[in-house]
């Protein structure tokens, strides 16, 4: 009983702490005398972004600081600002992060919301000039809080990234009981999916019939010359890799996996997603993997990672768990490079966050660490040392969508054609010719992909659990707390050598 008590304060800190960023933040503001019409531009935009309901989810708001988005890679420098350059290099790449995400706002904003906007400033505006105007606006406000002498000392406190998990939701649920179960069945779980991977490719059963999925644009590569294009790289303050466009789509063709699907049926095929009036679809005509870039720690270092994703239109039949079954299903695939752009490590998850696992390189490995109160790392298999030299192929079954088999091959002769296609054009599709909708709503939830497991599984207090979600928003454990984007996720459950 003692000990329940000594947590009291904790439990305190948590409920009192969030309510602490909006007060530093308010009073920034109200000590900054920032130009008025700047402001309130922000206030009205921010206004309408909410009230048509397109608020992008991929990147947290900064309270108080309109002109800037943080994610929890950038959110992890906030103790180790040491000098000038890093502090503007870190309040660059928030700012960057905000016009990106605007833009895709902007894009999805109907008609009558940006016409509504500009009436109230007396202005005409279509999507591109209201873009125009938020990225200058944008610039002048940051100019102007830049030099207020408390800047970067408020920003740092202002700057947070919301957990995806719910303490209330755990404390409603009884979680420290109901998670003994669900860790008991998840263990069971990881001992099937490890002797799908301790199996030679050729044993594992497959229902339908092997469809093989595979860039349609590729290039082959040595580590050599890996190490070459990376020597032209540089970093910036932040020890950020910075490579350019070229180099980053050359890295993105050469790291492109192969798919080796078990299909049995329709649900079994992967596509491009668009919007079939209010519904989510899946275009299996136009086999499509969505990618983008991401950064996270090796070693304390930053390193950049690919992320390739792939959607099917539904999970289902007789394959997959009844409860986990509905509309839209989707695989991350995501290749991390060390600091010299070589692959240590490639981990895996459901699109909902789900049945998460790592395929480190074993000669980087010295062991895995233990998790206390959580699930330890799952890790079914070593990376194959062949790869990148040989293409990454991915084996993935039927209806359940589940890797059962990692491998290291030659580019098929035969194969279906993927394209690899930009993830924001999933933030900003297509919709009725006049605008565009995001497949995420402003929780980063994928829109009509709901399922039952909330009703069961609330008690380890992950939001809409089941259903896809958006970069940014995927919770990987169900007993303990991770996520995807956790910067320090491999430091934390790796000691590498």
């Amino acid at each position: 009983m003692r000990n329940h008590f000594l947590n009291l304060p904790i439990l305190v800190f948590i409920i009192v702490s969030p309510g602490c960023t909006p007060l530093v933040s308010r009073q920034f503001v109200a000590e900054s005398e920032r130009p008025p019409h700047c402001q309130l531009f922000f206030d009205e935009l921010d206004g309408a972004v909410d009230a048509d309901d397109v608020r992008d989810a991929s990147a947290a708001v900064v309270p108080g600081f309109p002109y800037l988005r943080a994610n929890r890679f950038l959110a992890s420098f906030t103790d180790q600002l040491t000098t000038e350059d890093q502090k503007q290099q870190w309040v660059q790449e928030m700012h960057r992060l905000d016009l990106e995400t605007r833009k895709k706002e902007i894009h999805n904003l109907s008609l009558s919301a940006i016409k509504a906007f500009g009436d109230r400033f007396g202005e005409s505006f279509n999507r591109d000039a209201l873009l125009e105007k938020t990225t200058a606006y944008s610039e002048k406000l940051l100019a102007h809080d830049q030099r207020h002498p408390d800047f970067y000392a408020a920003l740092k406190r202002a700057v947070e990234i919301p957990d995806e998990y719910s303490t209330g939701l755990r404390v409603v649920g009884l979680y420290p009981i109901t998670s003994m179960p669900v860790a008991a069945v998840t263990r069971k779980v990881y001992a099937e999916f490890r002797q799908w991977h301790q199996l030679p490719r050729s044993e594992l059963a497959t229902i339908g019939a092997l469809r093989v999925y595979g860039p349609a644009e590729h290039l082959s590569v040595t580590n050599e010359q890996i190490s070459r294009l990376w020597d032209r790289s540089k970093r910036n303050a932040l020890g950020m890799p910075i490579l350019s466009d070229q180099a980053r789509q050359k890295l993105l063709r050469i790291y492109a996996p192969v798919f080796l699907q078990d299909l049995a049926a329709d649900y079994d095929e992967i596509g491009e997603v668009y919007w079939d009036a209010d519904r989510v679809a899946v275009n299996s005509m136009a086999p499509s993997v969505y990618y983008y870039f991401s950064n996270a720690r090796f070693k304390g270092a930053p390193i950049l990672q690919i992320n390739y994703v792939v959607w099917y239109s539904a999970r289902d039949g007789p394959h997959s768990p009844r409860i986990e079954r509905g509309r839209l299903d989707g695989i991350t695939v995501r290749i991390s490079l060390d600091t010299n752009g070589h692959p240590f490590m490639v981990d895996i998850m459901n699109n909902c966050g789900c049945y998460h696992f790592f395929i480190p390189l074993e000669r980087r490995v010295q062991r895995i660490l233990p998790s206390p109160q959580a699930l330890d790392a799952f890790v079914p298999r070593w990376l194959p040392e062949r790869f990148p030299e040989r293409r990454l192929s991915i084996r993935v079954k039927t209806g359940w969508h589940q890797v059962d088999n990692i491998d290291a091959i030659r580019m098929p002769s035969e194969l279906i054609p993927y394209q690899l296609v930009p993830y924001e054009q999933l933030e900003m599709l297509p919709q009725d010719g006049l605008r565009s909708e995001s497949l995420f709503d402003s929780m980063g939830i994928a829109k009509n992909s709901e399922r039952i497991e909330p009703l069961i599984f609330f008690p380890m207090g992950i939001r809409a659990i089941g259903s896809m979600r958006q970069r940014g928003h995927h919770a990987i454990k169900f007993v303990g707390r991770a996520h995807f984007d956790d910067p320090h996720i491999f430091d934390d459950n790796f000691e590498f050598r």
